[in-house]
């Protein structure tokens, strides 16, 4: 019996130490991962920039504000185009007694009567012009009532179903700078010609906008002035301010100032032409600056006594540097202050 009892109590032995030692290893704690590296400070270089503003306003798209025409010729008015009729140079705007009263394209209203007894002048010389424009060959050169113009004049007349006067009175024509569309008829056939007959705009589409002074500069609204556009739909295009006019009364802003409406007129009509109606996105510029230092908004840090500093990055270290503000614009701010230069990295919160 003691000789196998002892080869046996040596194997548990040994079977022991290995349960023990296997027991041991797995026991034993993970080691833990090694530490995170810290992550790279996002930053950007400090640049030399434009910077400006705008202010975004809503309009509307349609023919603009329309004019009231005031007829001058006595009589009965006979004939009104319809709304929404464009009417061209030579064209019959409205009708007197049965007659035609034509448009003409010019400046300067007929505010006398041109026959052979007038003197030169510039009413004269649209009614020539207009006269070439359809197709009555005359004298270039000349602004002078003549022969020859009284000539022409009768066979337009003719032409147009007028009176074969030879001369044109005041009211027997209307001087208008470009054609008209009709926006609202005012008067009806058998009332006084001599009075309001009817509303007109501009034949191209153009947006009306409402803004407040108390707001917005009325400077970046001046007539003249470039717009951009974002029309219905989101087609985007540009336009030019023409005309700048106060609201009517009770459209007065919250601080008292009266608002004032701009309208502006359509660079690409092509755009527009298939919108009549709707709600029009006008972007007017503000201040701008040229020139200067800038970096992203999120580089500025609130120091604890007051204003902002930026965190240069140099020399493998960090550090601060006291900051003025400027403009800000967009994302971006003018910034200035002693060291700061162009090229200079600063850390930007991500």
């Amino acid at each position: 019996m003691k000789k196998w009892l002892v080869p046996a109590l040596a194997a548990l032995l040994v079977a022991g130490a290995g349960g023990v030692l296997v027991y041991s290893r797995l026991a034993e704690p993970p080691s833990a991962p090694p530490p995170a590296a810290p992550a790279a400070a996002d930053t950007v270089e400090v640049r030399k920039t434009d910077l400006s503003t705008s202010v975004t306003v809503g309009g509307t798209i349609g023919y603009g504000q329309p004019v009231t025409f005031t007829g001058r010729r006595a009589g009965t008015l006979t004939w009104l185009p319809a709304p929404g009729t464009v009417i061209g140079a030579g064209k019959k705007l409205y009708t007197v007694d049965a007659k035609p009263v034509p448009l003409l394209l010019g400046s300067t209203p007929l505010y006398r009567k041109l026959d052979v007894t007038v003197t030169p002048g510039p009413d004269v010389r649209e009614l020539l012009t207009n006269l070439r424009a359809f197709g009555y060959r005359l004298d270039g050169k000349s602004d002078k009532f003549t022969a020859d113009t009284e000539a022409a004049l009768k066979r337009w007349q003719k032409a147009n179903g007028m009176d074969e006067t030879g001369f044109l009175d005041v009211g027997d024509a209307v001087v208008l700078p470009s054609a008209i569309r009709i926006d609202a008829l005012k008067a009806q056939p058998g009332a006084p010609a001599a009075g309001e007959l009817f509303g007109y705009t501009g034949v191209g589409k153009s947006v009306t906008a409402q803004i407040d002074p108390a707001q917005i500069d009325v400077a970046a609204a001046k007539p003249g002035t470039k717009v951009s556009l974002v029309l219905p739909g989101g087609a985007q295009t540009t336009g030019a301010v023409t005309t700048l006019a106060p609201a009517p009364a009770g459209q007065g802003s919250d601080s008292g100032t009266p608002k004032q409406i701009v309208t502006i007129t359509i660079d690409d009509q092509n755009a527009a032409a298939a919108v009549d109606s709707g709600q029009v996105q006008v972007k007017l510029a503000g201040q701008s600056r040229t020139g200067v230092l800038a970096v992203p908004v999120t580089a500025l840090l609130a120091l604890g006594e007051g204003g902002y500093a930026v965190q240069v990055v140099e020399h493998g270290g960090t550090r601060l540097v006291a900051v003025r503000t400027g403009m800000f614009a967009g994302d971006l701010v003018e910034v200035s202050g002693a060291g700061l230069t162009e090229g200079l990295r600063v850390v930007r919160a991500s």
